[in-house]
């Protein structure tokens, strides 16, 4: 074998490797990779209720050698329609998320969403850490006494706005109009009604 054959396989071999060590460590690519259009249920630190169209982007900023002990993703993650993700996925740092994303696979729930653009559907829970006060949900919801709730999420549209009491695993056990369920609201002091309503997200 000549002495050119073997540069040129040489060189090669140096191309590949050099792109194969940023494509592990850093994302940056020799040639230019544009993102490519998924279907995911889970990215970055969000999950989803339904897949969702994403386009994958290299991060140009990972580096795990340099950001250890707590790497950044090495991929950049864009909703195709941002107003879907922002209603159909929710932040797995939070409990009450599930809770949500469990709401939004019921049918009567996706029905009444598809009557609307989603940015003009909103659906919130109340934060974990109330639920965990059960004086507070007794005070709240006093015909509930005595039932596990571990979710309480409102799903509010222009033409109707709904409640859904979830039980400890999570299961819709009673799904409320919000005219009724405004009645509860109503009969508590105004401090838990205002703790209530600055605690959903």
């Amino acid at each position: 074998m000549n002495k050119k054959l073997l540069l040129i396989i040489g060189t090669l071999l140096v191309v590949f490797a050099v792109y194969f060590f940023l494509d592990k460590y850093t994302n940056i690519f020799l040639f230019g990779r544009k993102g490519t259009v998924e279907e995911l249920r889970s990215f970055g630190n969000t999950d989803c209720s339904r897949p969702i169209k994403v386009i994958v982007r290299p991060n140009p900023n990972y580096n795990p050698i340099r950001t250890l002990p707590f790497p950044s993703e090495k991929y950049i993650y864009e909703p195709v329609n941002p107003a879907e993700a922002a209603l159909f996925c929710k932040s797995h740092l939070f409990i009450e998320s599930e809770g949500i994303l469990k709401v939004l696979q019921r049918p009567e729930v996706l029905q009444l969403i598809s009557k609307y653009q989603y940015k003009e559907v909103s659906v919130v829970a109340l934060k974990f850490e109330l639920i965990k006060d059960k004086d507070f949900v007794n005070r709240l919801l006093p015909a509930y006494k005595g039932r596990e709730i571990g979710c309480i999420i409102i799903v509010e549209t222009p033409g109707e706005k709904k409640v859904y009491l979830e039980d400890e695993k999570l299961q819709t056990f009673e799904e409320l109009d919000y005219v009724t369920f405004s009645k509860y609201l109503n009969n508590v002091s105004p401090a838990d009604k205002q703790l209530f309503t600055e605690n959903l997200h």
